[in-house]
């Protein structure tokens, strides 16, 4: 199964325009938002386009959509709001945890991050794929090209649960993909260059992981 993950949106016009270019080019099966779709109060376009897309969209919230559209979500044809229930789709469970967890700067989305953890299925299941906002401390999580500030609790629940894949964003300058533990992290933000990625999941098979940019070559 092919998907698209591309987190950060912010309901740029411009970013819905690489999204529809990516859409097109690829053909996934799946487009999932590992959360910042809207932003703040500008959400009402985003969330319409997201819904006419060709493609099934999963989403999650991150720090900059409020909790206000979640009924808008609900009501969407196309749009699903991945929770701690796994979502099976073909042979891979989706598990989704909105909101931004604790970082070292102020969020405008605040969790009991434990609690919420605590609330995910561990272990994951066999080709599980974990859609969070946040990075764990350690993957595609660095400010400045230096300083981890991913979640350090998220890290240690990836290390004890054992996704296959971790979908996240938010820290957009890290985009990118690691290996932590054994689950490969990949920081979607669509962000610079970064287009997102283009993601082959195969059963009992590691990801196949393209992290596009501005100028990839048609596939």
């Amino acid at each position: 199964m092919r998907i698209y993950a591309v987190a950060d949106i912010h309901g740029k016009p411009g970013h819905m325009e690489t999204i529809y270019k990516v859409l097109d080019q690829y053909q996934p099966e799946l487009m999932v938002v590992p959360g910042d779709m809207t932003h703040f109060l500008n959400w009402s376009t985003v969330l319409s386009q997201l819904d006419s897309l060709p493609v099934p969209v999963l989403v999650i919230r991150g720090n900059t959509d409020l909790k206000r559209i979640e009924p808008r979500i609900k009501k969407a044809a196309n749009i699903t709001l991945l929770t701690q229930t796994p979502l099976q789709i073909k042979d891979f469970s989706f598990v989704g945890m909105s909101g931004t967890l604790p970082l070292p700067f102020v969020n405008r989305v605040g969790l009991n991050e434990k609690k919420k953890l605590a609330d995910l299925p561990c272990p994951m299941a066999p080709d599980t794929v974990l859609v969070v906002h946040t990075p764990p401390k350690g993957a595609c999580d660095r400010v400045g090209k230096k300083i981890h500030a991913g979640s350090r609790n998220l890290a240690g629940f990836i290390e004890a649960a054992a996704p296959s894949l971790v979908l996240c964003g938010h820290i957009h300058e890290d985009a990118g993909m690691e290996t932590l533990h054994e689950s490969t992290v990949v920081n979607c933000a669509i962000a610079g260059p970064g287009s997102g990625a283009i993601i082959d999941l195969e059963k009992n098979e590691p990801p196949k992981v393209n992290l596009l940019q501005s100028d990839t070559p048609p596939n």
